[in-house]
């Protein structure tokens, strides 16, 4: 079903007939805003109105039921109440329907009996191959194909609306329709927007694939609450990278409170919030930090430039400091002026003009409003330019005839152009964006917006990505009777000899080790592991043994391994100790995998020993734990710096040591024969090129999985 429904999404956005199920002759009612906006934005296929009160609804004929449809109706846009749409539904699948949009609440963000409903539509749509989007969704506007299946009211007052190469994607139907009309008017322009819903069908990371192979698509935004699959958002992230279409990403629900909003809104679980920052960081996506981030990607993306060589010009020379800082701050190359260029401005400009970039045409623009024409034109034929970012200080009175030599300007130039305009009412802006100019007030926002985009096509580049999924592994009897079936009851903690055990088990190194009840056990221990050794006490448990003197190393013999052994046991009660190999000095690192509900595994790579807690050194990976992505995440440790002294340590096959760690970890928090949720290994030392785990602990699950 998964491959049926990524390919019928086209069926979603470019369809060749639409029924609109619920039609009404009222266009400002639900079911009539549909066929308003489809007559009056230029769809080119045939609509179908379907409701039994009308004969004809808005100017066209409307079908008392699906049943007396034509049969080729391809799309069904579903505006009735939950019941009835179920019923609709399945009629629809009847007349061979490829798509549907449901748009009504009142499934699974209800409770129990609207999910049971939403659960019906799911089972409708698997079983006929349809592409359902919805149920509780504001449905999908298509400004490529000029298809659109949505009762967005702001398409009710927007003007005609040309298509770019921006597909924005959105859980959140508001925020998906608010976002488009914010980005049109700072000059963003769209290929598709999606309104996903409760995603009873397609869901958020299938409409990521589809657009990895979009023609109309160059780039996406996405507004995500949570996913019910990760592996799913990973593959869609992968091919969206493949594809070189570089992805801006709003995810909410980080808060306790916030993913309690989510859930009571589109039924999504939001997930562990450093999760979704890892597989972001793994495809090279941006995670975004607010709405205002996702305009200002929309506009940078719509002028579609790399901005490797940006020229400004401005009529305020206090401002050029600014903008300077502002380039700096969010990575923005300002180009360096050839001489060709130079002599050109000086010859153009006023004697006090100033001439680095930012370049300043001067107040004296007032007198002459052709100098900021001809500063353009001059900053336009240098071969480093590709960007003209253009700041306007006040001048409302002159509004209009600077709108007009600039959009008369545009014309002639090869490198796009954005409006940055100050100290004037919206009403200027408003007529600017009317004129076709892409405008905004504050530059920053410009120059953030672009230098986002430079960071998400850097990040594509730079990201490890991944080869595959993760390998499957036999655990086989590596784990024993003694280790299985652990997650019965409430969530308990393998001590460090039995969470030492299982790594044995699974083939990790570990030092050799004894466990002990006494001096006298711990001397004929000693003789089995060697001197020097290492005595730490197991029983009775204690946080941070090596803080609080219950951990001895470097015991050279046994006179040492005894007043050690005798003094722990008269400071902690010591009744169990472990007797333990010395391993040779080393960086420490700390590494953890947890069962994680939406990406099977997630883990914990950092620095470790007593630095865990002490310096925040830490990242977040998702499952596969590939080498080439470890060693990416290794890199960008605080910790890494230590693989610099001597003898360096060789990095990739560190990483080629902690995937095999890593991979076996999750393949037993993956098992719930086992029931184990959690295992940490701190610390662990880079020995030899290689790595030994010096101490584990490990958790069960609460009841098995």
């Amino acid at each position: 079903m998964q491959t049926l429904r990524y390919e019928s999404i086209r069926y979603l956005l470019r369809p060749s007939s639409i029924a609109v199920v619920g039609a009404s002759d009222r266009p400002d009612r639900i079911g009539g805003r549909p066929l308003r906006i489809l007559a009056d934005r230029g769809y080119r296929g045939s609509i179908y109105p379907v409701n039994p009160k009308y004969e004809s609804v808005q100017g066209m004929r409307c079908y008392p039921d699906i049943a007396s449809l034509p049969a080729d109706v391809e799309l069904f846009v579903i505006c009735i109440p939950a019941e009835a749409a179920v019923a609709a539904l399945e009629e629809a699948a009847e007349r061979g329907a490829r798509a549907a949009v449901v748009f009504g609440g009142g499934f699974a963000e209800t409770g129990a009996d609207g999910k049971a409903l939403q659960d019906r539509l799911s089972r409708i749509a698997e079983s006929a191959g349809i592409a359902l989007a919805g149920p509780n969704s504001l449905g999908l506007a298509s400004f490529a194909h000029r298809s659109f299946a949505t009762f967005a009211t702001t398409l009710e007052t927007m003007p005609a609306i040309e298509a770019g190469g921006v597909a924005l994607v959105s859980q959140s139907g508001g925020t998906a329709f608010n976002l488009l009309t914010e980005a049109y008017w700072a000059g963003g322009r769209f290929s598709h927007v999606i309104a996903t819903g409760n995603e009873a069908g397609v869901t958020f990371p299938d409409y990521l694939r589809y657009l990895a192979t979009d023609p109309a698509t160059s780039a996406v935004i996405g507004y995500v609450e949570g996913v019910a699959s990760g592996e799913q958002l990973a593959v869609a992230l992968g091919e969206l990278r493949s594809a070189g279409k570089p992805v801006f990403l709003l995810k909410s629900g980080a808060s306790e409170r916030g993913s309690r909003s989510v859930a009571s809104h589109t039924a999504q679980f939001s997930g562990v919030d450093s999760a979704f920052d890892a597989v972001f960081d793994r495809f090279g996506a941006v995670r975004l930090r607010g709405m205002d981030d996702a305009v200002d990607i929309a506009r940078a993306l719509t002028i579609d430039t790399p901005v490797d060589g940006l020229a400004v010009a401005t009529n305020s020379g206090g401002a050029a400091a600014y903008l300077s800082d502002a380039c700096d701050r969010f990575g923005v190359p300002l180009t360096d002026l050839s001489d060709d260029t130079m002599r050109d401005l000086r010859a153009a400009l006023p004697a006090f003009a100033g001439l680095t970039n930012p370049i300043d045409f001067t107040a004296q623009v007032i007198n002459d409003v052709d100098l900021m024409a001809n500063t353009l034109r001059i900053l336009d034929r240098d071969p480093s330019v590709d960007t003209l970012l253009v700041f306007l200080g006040s001048m409302e009175y002159l509004g209009e005839k600077l709108i007009d030599i600039l959009v008369r300007t545009r014309a002639e130039l090869r490198n796009p152009l954005v409006l940055s305009w100050l100290g004037v009412s919206d009403r200027v802006r408003l007529a600017a964006a009317e004129a076709g100019l892409v405008v905004g007030a504050d530059p920053a926002r410009a120059l953030r917006g672009m230098g986002l985009v430079r960071a998400g096509r850097q990040g594509q580049r730079q990201a490890p990505g991944r080869t595959g999924p993760a390998p499957a592994v036999d655990l086989g009897g590596a784990i024993g009777d003694g280790l299985t079936g652990l997650g019965t009851g409430q969530r308990q903690g393998l001590d460090e000899a039995r969470a030492m055990e299982l790594l044995d088990r699974l083939g990790v190194r570990t030092p050799r080790r004894v466990e002990v009840g006494g001096a006298e056990d711990a001397l004929a221990a000693a003789e089995q592991v060697g001197y020097p050794c290492v005595l730490k006490l197991v029983e009775p448990f204690l946080a941070h043994r090596a803080r609080q003197g219950a951990v001895e190393v470097g015991l050279d013999g046994p006179d040492r391994l005894a007043a050690a052994y005798q003094r722990m046991a008269g400071q902690f009660g010591m009744t169990k100790a472990l007797v333990v190999e010395q391993v040779p000095a080393g960086p420490e690192l700390i590494v953890g995998v947890l069962a994680d509900a939406t990406f099977g595994s997630r883990a914990v790579l950092g620095s470790g020993g007593i630095w865990a807690n002490e310096i925040d050194d830490v990242r977040t990976l998702v499952p596969p734990y590939e080498p080439a992505y470890v060693a990416h995440e290794l890199r960008r440790l605080k910790l890494a710096a230590q693989f610099e002294t001597r003898p360096p340590v060789d990095v990739p096959g560190l990483a080629e040591d902690l995937s095999a760690v890593l991979t076996r970890l999750d393949a037993v928090v993956r098992d719930s024969a086992v029931g184990i949720g959690e295992i940490e290994c701190n610390p662990i030392r880079v020995v030899d090129g290689g790595t030994v785990v010096l101490d584990a602990l490990a958790f069960t699950t609460e009841a098995g999985r």
